[in-house]
């Protein structure tokens, strides 16, 4: 089913009953998403939760200096979405663009919600992927500022070795905070003693 992948995401938190599963899938909208197209743009006010069923994306925004500062990858079996701009009903600050082609699975605020009131279990599911995340980002803010660059580095590859692979190394660059020079640099110094 093309579905399988979402629910086993979900199930490793709650049980959905059989009619539960149906009734989440029916809300789901499927999204094909070419290399380099966007699934949010900057200005655009975010709308949906979405599930990444393929492919790989990147969360970035573009300073005042059109400098790219890329915030966050996603890959296939994690969530992406800007959840200020959900939250608040406000233009996003960021875009999230494809680095692959990619297939999508999105469910609107409103179904969304309507779900939540229906299967009040998912209010768990859902508190901790947002606990996972914003977990996540504050060990990376405090990893900026705490770690050199070469601990930074060192610490991306172990925790997504498939990254390396996937995607453009000035997007790494940007995600640990570094300009695409000095990350080649680091990068040389961190692969010989690897």
């Amino acid at each position: 089913m093309i579905f399988d992948s979402i629910l086993k995401n979900i199930e490793r938190h709650i049980t959905l009953s059989e009619a539960e599963k149906a009734d989440f899938c029916s809300l789901l909208e499927v999204i094909q998403v070419k290399k380099k197209e966007y699934l949010i743009h900057q200005e655009e006010i975010c709308t949906h939760e979405a599930y990444i069923n393929k492919g790989c994306f990147r969360t970035f925004f573009v300073d005042r200096e059109e400098v790219e500062h890329t915030f966050y990858f996603g890959i296939e079996d994690w969530w992406i979405s800007d959840i200020y701009s959900r939250t608040f009903k406000v233009p996003s600050q960021y875009k999230i663009m494809a680095l692959e082609d990619a297939e999508v699975f999105l469910i609107s605020d409103n179904a969304l919600e309507a779900f939540l009131l229906r299967v009040p279990k998912m209010e768990y599911f859902y508190r901790k992927l947002f606990q996972h995340s914003m977990a996540v980002y504050q060990l990376r803010l405090l990893q900026l500022h705490q770690h050199t660059a070469e601990e930074r580095y060192r610490n991306f590859r172990q925790k997504y070795p498939e990254f390396d692979r996937r995607i453009p190394q000035k997007y790494i660059a940007s995600f640990l905070g570094l300009t695409p020079e000095f990350f080649n640099t680091v990068r040389t110094r961190v692969l010989k003693s690897w």
